[in-house]
């Protein structure tokens, strides 16, 4: 049936389209005035719909421009209205058909549009304008207006209008409404917006479809509003982390502390499956119909390209073809973001659940079988591991697809080239087994690479945690050899990595090349005719199968690396769990603790411990032994810390947990009420009773924040003593039966000791069970039970008056304690920088992580070619032209054979068809062997381009990572200690692995493929242009959409690379503050605590990853869109030429085969310049710390003699110090001076400066004024590492590095074993090291086995080695018993008697033996006089220190 366009039109003739050089009046009307009127009240239907579920805010305070949109909207509702009207009555003329219709669209458009405006005025919308879609939409309409005015001018002009005079004067009243409606709309804000919500959870079916729920993030992001976490999305519901863990408990069994025991047969794998498959598996689907829609596009392809080389074809079937062509590149750009999108969430839920399971685990390891991983390889877990398995999720589903792909794109060539095609197919067969052994080498690699950054990143992170002993002794050189001399083996496996990468993207890149010339050369060799159909529709083909055979091996790396982590961090949560449950079972009623146990074995030793107790309730136990002999071993016996081989041990209560306060005190980096209080409810009567009992409220009002200040990583903002006080008063503050006190007396003075002992031990916990392990004798007359220890044995247990092993002569001690008493009104001295109150300040002691804001600055990316080399950088650009020149101009060639063959296509159409600049090679067309020679040698140029490029960018990459790694490992290595006190490890750490990996792997092969797509986009530009001139039309309003789209969409990208960096510092820092308290964490039952607030921080994290994969997708749907609006243009354009007899189908071809890839290119280039720019935050922050961070000054003006110091004066002539701008002087006008080879002890109440000398003297800070000498010589003037070198410094917190005993005493091996054996005999180490193993024993991170008095012990022996003239000592035997010191002390004085020795002690016997005593008192040096004179005088402040007096 024929369908009577002239009964609908109201003329004679059909449907005209064009006509004298305008639209015809029917087809203006219906097809473009109908059309975009109809588009726009579906925009604002929906955005009026949309906004149904939000909250409304107050009708907004700028209302004029509102009400005047309203005002113009409802005039031009009212035109159609009054236009029929006034048409019927007015002119007497009865409408057409077209004219009712229109008047009906556009009435029923501008009502419906009414209605939205009036609702925009309390819409919570992001802009008063409103939605992009209804802006853009009503744009349109008002374009077809201003059409139908220029339309009705060009009638009025040529006196062929068909419109009434009515009509006409509406067009011009329509257009100036318009003009009005678009003025109102220039000085629009923004409106403001408060918490973005949950987003996607509560958005339409329509607005999932497209993404729009992501447009206010969008905006928030265009406008440098994301500062945080809080100012993005809120996490949907599939992925809440506490369900998500919840889910993975269930999957492990109901322990909350075992995840996967040994014992069973459980996988990570499995479980994983069973948790997340039901989602994961069924997008296999939109996967299978996205890639069945790709291949659509080579056979829409070889019909239209078919369609227009046969003249005769009817018109109507192009417009099928190109409308087939729109439809199915559209439906697959929906399936293919909907997929990509939800695998993004997938591996969002399993990062959740790995992460959640290795902290869990971490918490919940025992201390046995954790000691097996350092805290850095359990970090590399959580980040670069946990990566790797979030990326199978997509390369899995890969694995499946790409060889489907591979399959049908042959089946298809073989539809088009027949036979020819297996000469294409034979290259694709050789290059299965290559890239297979390829990839199974580059995982070998892998996981070699993994190992060793495992390795690199343990090194740094002891480094950082020991970084303030590290200066002291100027060992920065040759712990930069050693993390350099393992940066060098890691990058050996990059090397070969990046190198068999560069040899795939080789074979990848050319392989497309040489299937397409084997293929036609062998189809042409065969006598067959080459067509364009047939060229363009299998250079189509081939297209498809570069991203299948490119991509396979990556997919191939990507699954084994997958599988390698997986492996590796299943082997983590395999570890034995601790289970207090197992090793203490519940106790009798009678007694409150029985203990019957022979072995329990650590990590490389055996502790044999034989006990028999039975402890009741409410009494004190005191354990005592010398230095080793396991007290601590016990304690941790006690906490199930350790392996039970045989025996048991019971109490009551054993879920309560224990009141433990550990040797080493352990705080968070919180406030000292935070830590106190760990978690309980504020109870201000016991609160400030614990404060008063520990002996802390003196403490507390010296500082400036009182208990609120904030407590630095570390404790570095504390003394050693107040440290301990704090712990102890955190547990006392647990009210737990069962008290756990491992020597916190040492760390305190007499006085302080005796408060503790009376108040807190014998006071407010005399009803507790307490285990006291101390080498504080004098105290044990008030125990119940003496635990004697020796080499891991109970030599005797006995009330107080049977002990005979040890010296309890309480009152002769406690005279002694009467006669010598503190040298410190408080305990502990601050050994760090802020050892003095000033480092205690109102502001938050660590600093806000730094972020940077906008688009990473063109320095950026110019630091990052400057590192891959001056020359270099540009000959790689080079390769990349002059490849992507060859590939354009061999496709080129081809297309100028089909079209000059004679037989291509007949003479009639070759006659009408533009000439070719080409003309004169014209006669050789028949000439096969000449266009084959041609073709040849122009995919061999290309090849050999391709090859360089490869190689050259794989060399750049790594000598960019090298230098950024080595400028960052330096900068850090020379920054002050000031710097390490106000930023936290983790934050350091980040850049270490995360950020370093970037730069290492995912920075070079994003920047890789980002260079490559954007050269070839630039060549599917020119090609496309010079096919089709007319795609001009097209391209330019589509360059603008794409620039403002990427714009828009990178403003956003920056910013949430950005918070996902800031916010997982947090995730780190939390995880290596846990895993250093994990003892103390357990034993108080606060693990459940923890791991929420892990998950806390992980949600922060989870949000601004969640927010970066919703934009990625919006991005990429809309860039797919532009690419399907760039194909149907293109071949709608066809068509049109084709119409008109203007077609060539050789250049048709290759402009359409190229913009079937165009889609893929505009998303591929954006997203990976928005990919290669996140990972630029990398090389951004990494720059940050190479350059912005300060450094130690270097400069030096003098070189010390040989041999100096020779003599050891030191003097001090007005020295000032101050840590910080803003704070108080931490030294005023110190001044001293003492002779050669004398023994100076430092005293003074916390906070007087004691610890500053020795930083000023180290030059760890800058003085501000002042001199200090050393032998006369400034020691200002010298180089950092010849002072520090000269120098020697036993600390107060022992450091031991992980490696063996010699090296920890010798790291520069410059000493013979038998000097290093001398050092420990006379330092009483020699049997402890002779057991462990001797010199070559290896001990584990922090120090591990050994106790801290032997880790104090060897760094008192570290000191002997020195030679230094000048000893500094900082309380260094504070954690041994007293026979020991005494034996120590003795040491001292013989191997130091020619030495100048400056010593800060509690113990009076530490310091009664110095020739003269230097007491401070609030930064300044009020006395320095020998120990008896001083004494002698009551008025003097050391008096009163010792006396525990006032000084007057």
């Amino acid at each position: 049936m024929h369908w009577n366009w002239g009964a609908v039109c109201g003329i004679n003739d059909s449907l005209v389209i064009w006509d004298h050089g305008q639209f015809g009046n029917c087809f203006e009307a219906l097809g473009l005035v109908c059309t975009t009127h109809a588009l726009l009240a579906i925009a604002s239907a929906f955005n009026f719909s949309r906004h149904q579920h939000l909250r409304l805010r107050g009708i907004l305070p700028s209302q004029r421009s509102i009400h005047i949109r309203l005002v113009i909207t409802i005039l031009l509702l009212a035109c159609p209205l009054l236009m029929s009207a006034l048409v019927l009555l007015y002119e007497k003329v009865h409408p057409t058909p077209v004219e009712i219709i229109t008047w009906c669209v556009q009435a029923g458009t501008w009502l419906m549009h009414s209605a939205f405006i009036w609702r925009l005025r309390r819409l919570f919308h992001i802009h008063m304008r409103g939605p992009t879609s209804t802006v853009l939409t009503y744009l349109l309409a008002a374009a077809t207006d201003i059409l139908h005015m220029w339309s009705t001018i060009q009638q009025i002009k040529h006196s062929t209008s068909v419109l009434t005079k009515v009509e006409q004067a509406f067009a011009f009243i329509k257009c100036a409404l318009h003009l009005l409606y678009i003025l109102s709309t220039a000085s629009y804000g923004s409106i403001p917006r408060s918490d973005l919500g949950p987003g996607v959870d509560k958005a339409s079916w329509l607005s999932h479809l497209l993404f729009w729920w992501v447009r206010p993030l969008l905006s928030h992001g265009s406008r440098g509003l994301l500062d945080s976490p809080s100012d993005l999305f809120s996490l949907p519901e599939k992925l809440n982390t506490d369900a998500i863990d919840e889910q993975m408990r269930s999957m492990f069994g109901t322990e909350g502390v075992a995840v996967i025991s040994p014992e069973t047969h459980l996988r990570l794998l499995s479980c994983l499956n069973k948790a997340f498959g039901w989602h994961f598996y069924p997008l296999g689907i939109l996967k299978f119909l996205s890639d069945a829609l790709g291949f659509c596009g080579p056979l829409l392809l070889n019909l239209l390209v078919s369609y227009i080389e046969k003249p005769q074809e009817p018109t109507k079937d192009g417009y099928i073809y190109a409308a087939a062509m729109f439809g199915t590149t559209l439906l697959g750009a929906l399936l293919s973001s909907h997929f990509n999108y939800q695998i993004g969430i997938v591996g969002l839920r399993m990062r959740a659940a790995v992460i959640s399971s290795v902290y869990r685990k971490a918490l919940g390891a025992s201390a046995v079988s954790m000691s097996k991983f350092s805290t850095g390889e359990v970090v590399n877990f959580m980040s670069s591991d946990v990566d790797r398995m979030v990326n199978f999720c997509a390369s899995f589903h890969q694995f499946w697809s790409l060889p489907v792909q591979v399959g049908v794109a042959l089946w298809l060539l073989q539809q088009q080239l027949g036979l020819a095609f297996l000469a294409g197919l034979a290259v694709t067969v050789l290059l299965i087994p290559i890239n297979r052994c390829i990839a199974i080498k580059i995982g070998q690699l892998s996981e070699q690479m993994m190992r060793q950054k495992d390795d690199r990143v343990k090194v740094m992170n002891e480094v950082l945690s020991g970084i303030r002993v590290i200066k002291f002794f100027a060992w920065e050189e040759t712990f930069a050899r050693k993390v350099l001399g393992l940066r060098t083996a890691e990058l050996s496996s990059l090397k070969g990595r990046k190198y068999l990468d560069a040899l795939c993207v080789y074979f990848w890149a050319t392989t497309p090349v040489l299937i397409s010339v084997l293929s036609f050369m062998t189809y042409a060799l065969l006598g067959h005719q080459l067509t364009a159909a047939k060229v363009f529709t299998s250079m189509a083909l081939f297209g498809m199968l570069i991203m299948p055979l490119n991509a396979f091996p990556w997919v191939l790396n990507g699954l084994i690396e997958a599988w390698v982590s997986l492996r590796r961090v299943e082997d983590f949560l395999k570890l034995m769990s601790y289970r207090s449950t197992v090793v203490i079972s519940p106790g009798q009623q009678n007694n409150q603790m029985t203990v019957q146990t022979q072995r329990h074995r650590p990590l490389r030793h055996r502790i044999c411990v034989t006990l028999h107790l039975d402890i009741p309730k409410g009494s004190l136990v005191g354990v005592v032994g010398e230095v080793g002999c396991g007290k601590s071993s016990l304690i941790s016996c006690l906490l199930a810390e350790l392996r039970r081989v045989q025996g048991c041990i019971s109490m009551q209560d054993v879920e309560q947990g224990f009141a433990l306060c550990a040797q080493e005190p352990w705080l968070q980096h919180a406030s000292i009420r935070d830590n106190i209080l760990f978690g309980l409810p504020m109870s201000t009567r016991r609160y400030h009773q614990v404060l008063s009992v520990c002996a802390l409220e003196e403490d507390l009002q010296g500082l400036p924040g009182g208990d609120r200040t904030e407590v630095g990583e570390r404790g570095v903002t504390l003394s050693g003593g107040q440290k301990a006080r704090i712990a102890l008063a955190r547990a006392v503050y647990q009210e737990k039966d069962v008290c756990l006190l491992d020597d916190p007396l040492s760390a305190v003075d007499a006085h302080v000791a005796q408060h503790l002992f009376e108040k807190c031990i014998m006071g407010m916990l005399r009803s507790k069970t307490r285990i006291l392990a101390t080498h504080h004798t004098h105290y044990l007359r008030h125990a119940d039970l003496v635990v004697v220890m020796e080499h891991g044995r109970i030599v005797q247990c006995a009330p107080p008056a049977e002990i005979t092993a040890v010296d309890l002569d309480a009152d002769n001690l406690r005279k002694d304690s009467r006669k010598w008493n503190s040298l410190d009104s408080e305990n502990g001295e601050l050994y760090e920088e802020g050892e003095d109150n000033e480092e205690s300040s109102d502001p938050p002691l660590m600093e806000e992580e730094e972020r940077g804001e906008g688009a990473v600055k063109l320095s950026v990316y110019s630091a990052y070619w400057k590192s891959v080399g001056k020359c270099l950088s540009p000959l790689i650009l080079l390769a990349l032209l002059l490849m992507q020149a060859s590939r354009n101009v061999s496709d080129w060639w081809l297309s100028f054979w089909v079209t000059h063959s004679h037989n291509s296509s007949d003479t009639t159409l070759m006659n009408s068809v533009t000439s070719s600049p080409m003309e004169d090679l014209v006669p050789a067309a028949d000439n096969v062997e000449f266009y084959l020679i041609i073709y040849g040698a122009m995919a061999g140029g290309n090849t050999v381009f391709t090859l360089i490029r490869a190689f050259l960018f794989a060399y750049g990459g790594i000598c960019a990572a090298t230098a950024i790694h080595h400028e960052l490992l330096h900068s850090i290595l020379k920054a002050p200690v000031g710097f390490f006190d106000v930023t936290p490890l983790g934050r350091v750490m980040n850049r270490f692995s995360t950020d370093v990996y970037s730069v290492d792997d995912s920075l070079p092969f994003l920047l890789n493929i980002l260079l490559a797509q954007t050269f070839g986009l630039l060549g599917t530009v020119v090609i496309c242009c010079y096919g089709l001139p007319w795609i001009l039309i097209l391209l330019i309003p589509l360059a603008f959409v794409y620039y403002y789209i990427q714009k828009y969409y990178r403003h956003t990208s920056r910013d949430l690379k950005r918070i996902a960096s800031v916010s997982l510092s947090p995730v780190y820092a939390h995880f290596a503050e846990t895993v250093n308290g994990v003892g103390t964490i357990r034993a108080l039952r606060q693990t459940q605590r923890f791991e929420e607030e892990n998950r806390a921080h992980l949600d922060a994290n989870q949000r601004a990853q969640f927010a970066g994969c919703a934009v990625a997708q919006w991005l990429g749907l809309r860039l797919q869109l532009m690419g399907v609006a760039m194909v149907t243009g293109v071949a709608f354009i066809a068509v049109l030429q084709h119409h008109f007899h203007t077609a060539n189908p050789g250049l048709i071809g290759l402009a359409i085969s190229y913009a079937l890839a165009v889609t893929g290119q505009l998303s591929g280039v954006v997203t990976m310049f928005t990919e290669t720019e996140k990972q630029m935050v990398s090389v951004e922050r990494a720059e940050h710390y190479s350059h912005h961070v300060p450094h130690e000054r270097q400069w030096h003006t003098l070189s010390p003699p040989p041999f100096w110091p020779i003599q050891g004066s030191v003097s001090f002539q007005r020295v000032c110090l101050q840590f910080r701008p803003g704070l108080p002087p931490a030294l005023q006008n110190v001044t001293f001076e003492t002779k050669p080879v004398e023994k100076i002890g430092i005293v003074g109440r916390t906070g007087s400066g004691k610890s500053s000398l020795f930083q000023a003297l180290f030059r760890l800070t800058e003085i501000e004024s002042g001199s200090i000498c050393v032998d006369g010589i400034n020691v200002g003037h010298l180089h950092l590492t010849e002072l520090r070198s000269r120098l020697a410094i036993i600390p107060q917190d022992p450091f031991l590095f992980s490696g063996s005993i010699r090296d920890n005493l010798d790291p520069k091996h410059l000493l013979s074993s038998s000097e290093v054996w001398a050092a420990v005999e006379k330092c009483h180490m020699k049997a402890t090291i002779e057991r462990l193993g001797g010199l070559s024993a290896v001990l584990s991170e922090g120090g591990r086995p050994l106790s801290v008095g032997q880790r104090q012990l060897l760094c008192l022996a570290r000191a002997m080695l020195s030679s230094a003239k000048v000893i500094c000592i900082d309380e260094a035997t504070a954690c041994v018993d007293l026979h020991t010191d005494q034996l120590l002390q003795a040491t001292i004085r013989t191997e130091f008697a020619q030495h100048t020795v400056l010593t800060i002690a509690h113990r009076i016997r530490s310091i009664l033996n110095s020739d003269r005593v230097l007491v401070m008192n609030e930064g300044r040096a009020v006395e320095f006089e020998s120990p008896n004179n001083l004494l002698q005088n009551p008025r003097s402040l050391f008096y009163a220190l010792v006396h525990g007096q006032e000084s007057r």
